[in-house]
């Protein structure tokens, strides 16, 4: 449980750590447009995560600094901090697979990282769990949160309060990103 805490912690400090890097070293040369986190849940060890921030720079040239800082320095960040935390936790925490990209769209510059990592699923008794204490999440304009469970699963409980919850889909928006949510969840019983 504490091993998947620390991980997900780590996710969430990592973007806003980022960010923040990013903002006071080149100032406020752009405005965050969108910023949409997916963190895909399954019954394996493995989770996704997949974070699209959407950014509007000022001028061409501080752009082109940006993004040319986002790419050399985000694998090697990963990297380095999974290798830490393996160490601190004693517990080897693989990333299997990370690969970011970007794209212009209509004046915004859009930057995805997605991450695969093992051993971040806790399961206890037939009870899967996502949780990171209640760490407060960076809520801005058109901020999105969506958790993915198994479509065969049953939601047993959740906090904080969602926005939605449509099926196997749990939605926070804006102002209801208040902290990094606890779920729990478990198979659906097949009844025969």
């Amino acid at each position: 449980m504490k091993n998947t805490i620390y991980i997900l912690i780590f996710i969430i400090i990592f973007f806003m750590l980022f960010d923040l890097w990013i903002t006071f070293t080149r100032g406020k040369n752009f405005e965050v447009e969108f910023y949409v986190s997916e963190i895909e849940v399954n019954y394996s060890p493995e989770t996704t995560i997949t974070t699209t921030t959407g950014l509007v720079f000022k001028k061409e040239k501080d752009k082109q600094d940006y993004l040319s800082k986002y790419l050399e320095t985000s694998k090697s960040t990963f990297d380095k901090y999974f290798e830490q935390l393996s160490k601190d936790i004693g517990k080897e925490v693989m990333v299997v697979t990370f690969k970011n990209s970007y794209k212009e769209r209509q004046g915004i510059l859009e930057l995805t990282e997605q991450l695969t990592l093992s051993n971040i699923c806790s399961e206890q008794e037939g009870i899967f769990t996502l949780d990171m204490g209640k760490i407060k999440l960076n809520t801005a304009y058109n901020s999105v949160l969506k958790v993915y469970l198994p479509k065969d699963s049953n939601l047993l409980t959740v906090e904080p309060t969602p926005t939605t919850i449509t099926g196997n889909i749990i939605i926070w928006e804006k102002n209801d990103i208040v902290y990094f949510p606890k779920i729990t969840f478990e198979r659906k019983v097949v009844e025969k």
